[in-house]
């Protein structure tokens, strides 16, 4: 196993005076020097700053820092009496393989001989230096677990990365679908579903490459993603920007993703309808999103100034397939509904995150 890894092993001194170097597959330059003289220029405060929060926590995990040649290593070392241990290696799993290989230079503290006509119980004395070695050893062994967890961690992060990548490219394969067989179809209404359709498809998709790129699981950065999915939208279903305008106010926040996924699919619901039934025979007007953050809670708002619903139009009773698609999207992250028309149409849901 040593042939295959690379990394060093050192042992220092409370001051980062190197006291013991052993490589692994490299060939570090060192001498009798500091730990910090390991590094390049530009990692050398890092290193200080290392060595002071073993000094001050016991121990450091999986600190980042540029060798001489520039070459990237992962840290993580220990403090254990009066030496610090640490591993480095440019792969967080030979971080591991090395601290099994040099488990042999941290061997426990040898006892210390009790002086002539000491006052002290030998008994005593000994089991205090029994349970100091105890201390070292498990001192160890969480360093140990300490890295083993982190590859796991970095392991389950990777899944689901590339599960929210693929998730997205297939999303936008579906759209892609969508739009060529939305060539083939005549009738003008079949046409407006299958806008729709890839419409939904690409505000998924824009939420799973989000997640993607941000390396965040279960938060959103509703904000940005909001104003990306409404330029989105407007630009799809809308063919003269001077005939129908768009005006935001958003503010940012993260939401819980189980928030984001029902509010992406009422804004996109919302805002097609205001395109289709808001502005008949070329009217002009202006739609408007906003999102705030009030007192803990959260408003949505989606607006326009155009015809308005019809007199008879009964929001609780509504049986169109949009309508009981907001109804239950809004109920599924428990958000409080409403439906105005007055001077054209306003819908608005008030609602709490999800913590986790």
């Amino acid at each position: 196993m040593e042939n295959e890894i690379e990394g060093v092993f050192l042992i220092l001194k409370r001051d980062g005076t190197i006291e013991k170097v052993t490589c692994y597959g490299t060939d570090i330059p060192h001498g009798i020097g500091s730990f910090a003289s390991l590094m390049d220029h530009g990692s050398r405060e890092k290193a200080s700053n290392f060595l002071d929060r073993i000094l001050e926590k016991g121990a450091a995990y999986n600190w980042e820092m540029n060798l001489r040649d520039l070459k990237t290593y992962h840290f993580s070392g220990f403090l254990n009496s009066d030496r610090i241990y640490v591993v480095g290696s440019p792969s967080r799993e030979d971080m591991i393989n090395i601290y099994h290989l040099a488990e042999e230079y941290m061997s426990p503290e040898p006892e210390i001989e009790l002086p002539e006509h000491t006052e002290v119980e030998k008994e005593l004395f000994n089991e205090l230096t029994r349970l100091n070695n105890e201390l070292s050893s498990a001192q160890r062994e969480l360093l140990k677990k300490n890295l083993e967890l982190q590859r796991a961690l970095e392991e389950k992060e990777m899944l689901l990365r590339e599960i929210n990548h693929r998730v997205k490219n297939n999303l936008m394969i579906i759209s892609s679908i969508l739009n060529l067989q939305s060539r083939y179809v005549k009738d003008r209404d079949d046409l407006t579903l299958f806008n729709e359709a890839q419409s939904k498809a690409r505000a998924m998709a824009m939420l799973h490459e989000r997640l993607y790129t941000s390396g965040k699981h279960r938060r959103v950065d509703f904000g940005e993603y909001l104003r990306g999915l409404l330029r989105d939208l407007y630009y799809s279903f809308i063919q003269d920007t001077s005939h129908i305008g768009l005006e935001t106010d958003i503010d940012d926040a993260e939401l819980d993703v189980n928030i984001v996924v029902p509010l992406a699919l009422i804004v996109n619901e919302v805002f097609t309808n205001a395109i289709k039934h808001g502005f008949p025979h070329g009217q002009s007007g202006t739609i408007r999103a906003s999102f705030k953050r009030m007192n803990g809670e959260y408003l949505l708002e989606i607006a326009d100034n155009g015809v308005g619903l019809p007199e008879d139009f009964d929001p609780e009773g509504a049986s169109t397939l949009g309508m009981q698609l907001v109804r239950s999207l809004s109920e599924q992250i428990n958000g409080d509904l409403k439906i105005e028309s007055n001077g054209g149409t306003r819908i608005s849901i008030k609602f709490t995150d999800w913590k986790q």
